[in-house]
């Protein structure tokens, strides 16, 4: 089952999932009834860190969309235009708003991060290196530029978020290419992992042959609009989106929840291609919500983003103990009915999902979605025996589920493999198609699929089955000459 919007990277903020860095309105008391104001009236920031500004009157926010931003000096805070400043030098200066003709003023303090090893990239260029950052606040790599960048051949380490992009009107066209990151416990409590890759505001991005350990989030795209997308040839082990406790472990049901990839608000005209990817999460070591989420982001008619050829093995979160998993292998999901923000337009075709909780594809929001040619195959059991699956899951969806006027045109066939799920007795039971959403009129269509449920023999499960599929998916690799990961 489809969740609302997902909690996303540590440090992008325009998608309001983070908080100023100082608080409160300090100068409240002393100015005149009605007066505009902004909090926080001084914003202490580090380079390649974001706030947010909002301007108030009377204790009441005004709306963003109402103001003008300017940072006195630009090369300290830069403004993105919409209350929101990044730390882009170290320094102090003035940040204003002009709000309906009255003009206010904040104070915005960049200081340096105490991680030289962090690097800063405000010019185009290929960087290759070893980075990291042991503030959570401050991510390993921060780009701040429109101009072409490339990494490549490098190792990025962080207890906060890896690479963070934020570009301007435009977008940032970036490259990663053999790139290796690894995700290190925060320390702090109630703080999850980092992300490999956030961006915000990007026009190009391609990323191939990286390899990803213990992130929360593996690419997240928020508010853009692509000319080109390709994530290709990746390799991700053991997710993990649980919160950390302070300590080294985990607090117990406390999730962000996180993705492989997750596109939010995306528009791709030029379509995209996300492929030949592979990731494998362990039993009792990982934690992801769906795999690969499309929430209101969009190919176009004739130009699909392909999701095509991955091998997603583990969606489930080890440790959850009071709460339904909600998580799919691949979601489309958003509530929108304003056809400009929709899902729309992707083709899914080829994959190979294995050991999942929750369903395997599914068409939970959206239009001209496509599934096909896709392999499920989930037995229901971790390695020690006990059920994974919920009751309620399916290999595959189609359901309305926000009741949208934006769900038609979508179609599933010639897929096959089983997922088995507990019956209520716990006894092992197929889990094939779930379709209340299937309609003529809306032309909605589920196809022939063949599901041989090759987990079941007889009564028994086989668990064996899912190493089959690994195994199977890895012949295609060799076969397409497909190098996977880094290779640097």
């Amino acid at each position: 089952m489809p969740t609302a919007l997902l909690v996303c990277s540590n440090l992008l903020l325009s998608a309001g999932c983070g908080s100023s860095a100082s608080g409160g309105l300090n100068r409240a008391a002393n100015s005149a009834q009605g007066a505009l104001q902004l909090s926080p009236a001084m914003a202490s920031l580090s380079p390649g860190e974001s706030v947010r500004i909002t301007p108030m009157r009377d204790g009441i926010a005004v709306p963003l969309s109402h103001c003008v931003w300017e940072a006195t000096d630009n090369s300290v805070p830069s403004s993105n235009d919409n209350g929101e400043f990044v730390g882009s030098g170290v320094g102090s200066s003035p940040v204003t708003a002009t709000c309906g003709g009255d003009v206010t003023s904040a104070s915005a303090l960049v200081s340096p991060t105490a991680n030289p090893s962090a690097i800063r990239i405000t010019s185009g260029g290929t960087y290759g290196g070893n980075w990291s950052s042991a503030d959570p606040k401050v991510p390993a790599v921060t780009i701040l530029t429109n101009d072409p960048v490339i990494l490549r051949n490098a190792t990025i380490t962080g207890r906060g978020d890896l690479i963070v992009v934020y570009g301007r009107n435009g977008g940032a066209n970036v490259t990663i290419d053999n790139v290796t990151g690894i995700a290190l416990d925060p320390g702090v409590t109630g703080q999850g992992r980092g992300t490999f890759l956030g961006a915000e505001r990007i026009s190009h991005l391609s990323v191939t042959h990286c390899t990803m350990r213990g992130v929360s989030f593996g690419v997240y795209i928020v508010s853009s609009t692509l000319a080109s997308l390709q994530i290709r040839d990746n390799v991700a082990r053991d997710l993990e989106d649980r919160k950390s406790d302070g300590h080294g472990g985990f607090l117990l049901n406390q999730r962000l929840p996180g993705h492989l990839i997750q596109l939010n608000n995306v528009s791709l005209p030029n379509g995209g291609e996300i492929a030949w990817n592979q990731m494998i999460n362990s039993d009792g070591a990982s934690s992801v919500e769906d795999i690969i989420n499309f929430y209101e982001s969009r190919g176009s008619a004739g130009k699909p983003v392909r999701i095509h050829d991955n091998y997603l093995e583990g969606g489930f979160s080890a440790g959850l103990t009071t709460s339904y998993y909600t998580g799919a292998g691949i979601q489309l999901d958003g509530e929108s009915n304003d056809p400009s923000k929709a899902n729309g337009f992707v083709m899914i075709a080829n994959n190979t999902l294995v050991h999942l909780a929750g369903d395997g594809i599914s068409i939970a929001a959206g239009h001209d979605i496509y599934v096909i040619g896709n392999r499920i195959v989930s037995c229901g059991k971790d390695s020690s025996g006990r059920w994974i699956a919920n009751p309620g899951s399916n290999a595959l969806g189609m359901w309305n589920y926000y009741k949208t006027n934006q769900y038609f045109n979508n179609y599933i066939a010639n897929n096959s493999g089983g997922l088995v799920k507990p019956d209520a007795n716990g006894n092992p039971s197929p889990g094939n198609i779930y379709a209340p959403s299937a309609s003529g009129s809306l032309n909605n269509v589920v196809n022939t699929n063949a599901f041989e449920q090759p987990c079941l023999v007889g009564s028994h499960l086989n668990l064996a089955a899912e190493s089959i599929e690994r195994n199977r998916w890895l012949s295609t690799v060799a076969e397409a000459g497909e190098l996977l990961g880094d290779q640097h």
